[in-house]
């Protein structure tokens, strides 16, 4: 204790109150939910119509008409087929298309339910809800469970997927019918053009709100998913599967991980083989969300050897891709040290001056939430980032330049060094002008920013205890430079954190008086 000065304390104080510790590994739940909410569904489209065009088609090794079917009918089947194919349908249609669904010849039947195809596949005014009001729905879901042909069930499998591209409401009214069993039952279909419906319509509930989601996992619905992807014919079929896959995997709550826990591995090959970017920029979301766990979670994106790849992906050109991408990276900082060790040996650090300068502030605030995950690590972590003349510079900017919630970040990057970093790094930190950089924000207005700045600064005054013995040159520097006077006027600040955090330092380092 350096008595040289006496303080009056203000308020009615619990000095028996625990310093708080910076979180080991500190994250940003807040944040992490408003972005996660926000960006991401803006980003990702999470429902998508399933168009006429949808996919590339190739060559069934089932017939979709079955051979089993009479000669006559198939043929008439099929020349239907033809002449459906080249046909548009819009609403003016929809009496005649009604009448037919609910005929009992086969003929009629398959006219019906591929014009009804055919109108909810447009981009924009599908009736929707006008299917929903004639009771189609349980009308096509019952076609679906009879089986009887292929090819309506397809049609009818099609018809419902652009139901469930609606609202809720409209969706609920699938759900109602037993849909989401179906369409997971669908998924294990031998007919390949149903299976992979399905996958459509799967996304597509999944992707309303997590409450569909986890029925949609309760019933097996990702290890039939993950099937398709493995052996999938195509391109296309990769990327629906992608998607289709992500929407389980995301959402807040998030989902229990014993039902997605064998999606992990799955996006961890995406990210590495794909190139196309809405590919990749659905297995970084999931990835983002899958990896936000205990150690064993993170070894096994560790363990897939994609890192690299991420680090790779953190140059892309696409935000979209880049704010998971980051977000993936943050999240393995957050494991043991040798993990962040692992991390960082594949030249993360590299790449972050660049993402500290971007003019997105989602970038910036992702790249400075990593860094404070790498300062709260090993002391040789920290004097990584503190020693990184680039890094340290664009910190120190952005706590004095930028908007609030990155300064406030940046500001934890700076504060975990100061807990977790050794003597050297702390005396470089202040070589560097870090005193002065505190002194500013400890005259702004945000007050979590300043408990940071204030716990930071004590863990810089007791680094110098340990440095200069009798003659702490920090507790000089901060007299000198009036910022023991501003912290005893931040005593009468409203916040009971920012007072308290005042008092320690007062408390320790100086004579006080309580003023009761």
């Amino acid at each position: 204790m350096q008595p040289q000065n006496q303080f009056s304390l203000f308020g009615n104080v619990q000095v028996n109150e625990a310093e708080q510790n910076s979180e080991v590994k500190k994250k940003r739940e807040e944040f992490a939910t408003e972005i996660r909410s926000r960006e991401r569904n803006n980003i990702i489209n999470n429902k998508r119509l399933a168009q006429n065009n949808q996919t590339t088609k190739i060559p069934e090794s089932l017939p979709l008409i079955p051979p089993t079917l009479p000669q006559d009918l198939q043929i008439a089947l099929k020349a239907q087929q033809e002449q459906l194919m080249k046909r548009s349908f819009s609403f003016e249609d929809f009496p005649d298309v009604l009448q037919k669904i609910f005929s009992t010849d086969i003929l009629q039947l398959h006219y019906g339910v591929t014009g009804l195809r055919k109108m909810l596949s447009v981009e924009s005014g599908a009736p929707i809800q006008q299917v929903i009001d004639a009771n189609l729905v349980p009308k096509l879901i019952d076609m679906i469970q009879k089986e009887q042909i292929p090819q309506l069930v397809l049609e009818a499998a099609w018809a419902l997927t652009n139901v469930a591209s609606g609202t809720t409401q409209q969706t609920q009214s699938i759900i109602d019918k037993g849909g989401i069993y179906l369409f997971v039952k669908l998924l294990s279909s031998q007919y390949r053009d149903i299976a992979e419906q399905a996958v459509w319509a799967i996304g597509n509930i999944a992707g309303d709100c997590t409450q569909y989601r986890d029925l949609i996992l309760r019933v097996g619905g990702v290890d039939p998913l993950i099937a398709i992807m493995q052996n999938a014919p195509n391109k296309n079929t990769i990327k629906h599967c992608t998607w289709s896959l992500s929407n389980l995997c995301r959402g807040k709550p998030i989902p229990d991980f014993k039902y997605v826990k064998n999606a992990l591995p799955v996006f961890c090959k995406v990210i590495i083989d794909e190139t196309d970017p809405e590919v990749l920029t659905d297995a970084c979301w999931a990835l983002s969300y899958l990896s936000d766990g205990d150690n064993s979670r993170l070894q096994t994106v560790i363990d897939s050897q994609v890192v690299p790849t991420l680090i790779k992906l953190l140059d892309h050109s696409s935000l979209q891709l880049v704010i998971p991408t980051l977000r993936i990276l943050g999240n393995v900082v957050t494991g043991d040290e040798t993990q962040t060790t692992y991390v960082l040996n594949q030249g993360l650090l590299l790449k972050i001056p660049k993402l500290l300068s971007h003019d997105k502030k989602a970038i910036r605030r992702e790249a400075c939430w990593t860094i404070s995950n790498i300062t709260a690590g090993s002391s040789n972590q920290v004097s990584q980032v503190v020693r990184d003349s680039a890094i340290l510079e664009k910190l120190f900017t952005l706590m004095t330049t930028d908007v609030e919630e990155i300064v406030r970040e940046a500001t934890w990057a700076i504060s975990n060094s100061t807990k977790h970093g050794s003597n050297s790094d702390i005396q470089l930190l202040v070589q560097k002008g870090l005193l002065n950089v505190f002194k500013q924000l400890l005259e702004g207005e945000d007050t979590q920013t300043m408990t940071v700045v204030l716990e930071a600064l004590l863990n810089v005054l007791k680094r110098g205890d340990q440095d200069f013995k009798d003659d702490n040159y920090y507790l000089t520097q901060l007299e000198q430079m009036g910022v023991i006077s501003k912290i005893e006027q931040l005593q009468k600040h409203q916040n009971q954190s920012v007072y308290q955090k005042c008092f320690n330092i007062l408390e320790q380092y100086y004579e006080a008086e309580s003023e009761l």
